[in-house]
């Protein structure tokens, strides 16, 4: 409390108690103490103490008002910590259904719009998604919008990587890293995305890891959302190498397969680009 605050102060008795209250911002009325703004009592009843009675101040609606906007405040920041833990570009926190572009396929918004509205049941049912297409059909920005609706909705943690970035980690950290530990940080979230799957070499490493990371999130029985070029077909299909074939096992047990479908945005976004710049040099 300021010295302003308290040369507001005035001390008053109610029902031959002490109550004390700002004159600035409450007026007395009727032997009581109410807010100038919302005009709500502020003074409850007297409560017998151990020497003397006392009354406590009660709220008032601008008091309940202000503990709402601290809590959505204090909400948001925690969901703000949550999108940076998750993503690795700040741009992917704001992918969003809504601020999705004109070659998103409607259908696919919906249905993506449906997950995260069930989440709760997918989660108890181990349920992902395998978001496959060609390239820059908007598989990534459709990942990004559901973790940013479900962080929205939920407050979930949520971790988004790509296999590469998985495995370039583990290269990296030699014999200081911890791998189980690196593991268990990168599947203990309530979802995992896995971005860009198949990019990454097929070696034996490789793959080893791949199918650690997958089967750790089908042992914990937390949902995964895979993104991948790859053909389902291809995926549903594969014989000829064990270990992609029990990867691709885990995945179809774990996750429903969307096709996203759309025009390549990289090239709309690149011939757009170039006949910017040209009529600039044209000028």
């Amino acid at each position: 409390m300021n010295n302003k605050d308290n040369q507001n102060m005035i001390t008053i008795k109610i029902q031959g108690t002490d109550f004390t209250y700002n004159g600035e911002t409450h007026y007395e009325k009727d032997g009581h103490i109410y807010c100038k703004t919302c005009n709500e009592r502020i003074d409850g009843k007297a409560i017998p103490m151990l020497n003397k009675p006392m009354i406590f101040r009660i709220s008032c609606k601008c008091d309940r008002n202000r503990a709402e906007q601290e809590k959505l405040r204090e909400k948001l920041m925690a969901q703000d910590r949550l999108r940076d833990n998750c993503f690795i570009s700040r741009n992917q926190k704001v992918y969003t259904f809504e601020n999705a572009d004109e070659y998103t396929d409607k259908d696919i918004i919906r249905k993506a719009k449906n997950y995260v509205k069930h989440f709760e049941e997918m989660r108890k049912d181990n349920v992902g998604l395998l978001l496959y297409g060609s390239v820059g059909s908007g598989k990534t920005y459709l990942a990004c919008a559901i973790v940013n609706s479900i962080i929205t909705e939920y407050s979930y943690a949520v971790k988004m990587r790509n296999f590469a970035q998985i495995l370039n980690d583990l290269q990296k950290g030699g014999f200081n890293l911890d791998r189980n530990e690196y593991i268990e940080q990168i599947t203990n979230p309530i979802l995992l995305i896995l971005d860009d799957f198949g990019i990454e070499r097929n070696t034996e490493y490789a793959l080893e890891q791949i199918y650690n990371v997958i089967n750790a999130r089908y042992l914990k029985a937390r949902p995964t959302i895979i993104t991948t070029n790859l053909n389902f077909k291809d995926i549903e299909k594969e014989q000829e190498d064990i270990m992609l074939g029990r990867i691709y096992s885990r995945i179809i047990e774990m996750c429903l397969p969307l096709r996203v479908i759309g025009l390549d945005r990289r090239k709309i976004q690149s011939k757009e680009k170039l006949k910017k710049a040209q009529n600039l040099i044209d000028e």
